[in-house]
């Protein structure tokens, strides 16, 4: 499932696989490779994104309380 079509100054893009959560940021091309902790995690980005909120800050939020987690040796 990709999501491209938002409003963000700092995300270009998001990739969801399963459990998995690849990140463009627009600041370069380089893919971040995340694991997504949360069952509701996809739906709650889904809402985020259809209600016009701030990707970002959603992302932000979901590293702080552990939502997802960096795969800090598999980012490309």
């Amino acid at each position: 499932m990709n999501f491209k079509d938002f409003e963000s100054s700092a995300i270009s893009s998001l990739t969801v696989n399963d459990k998995e959560l690849v990140i463009v940021f627009k600041s370069s091309d380089k893919e971040y490779n995340y694991t997504i902790n949360d069952t509701n995690w996809v739906e709650n980005l889904t809402n985020t994104v259809k209600n016009g909120e701030s990707v970002g800050k959603f992302v932000s939020t979901s590293l702080k309380h552990k939502n997802i987690l960096e795969n800090k040796d598999n980012s490309k």
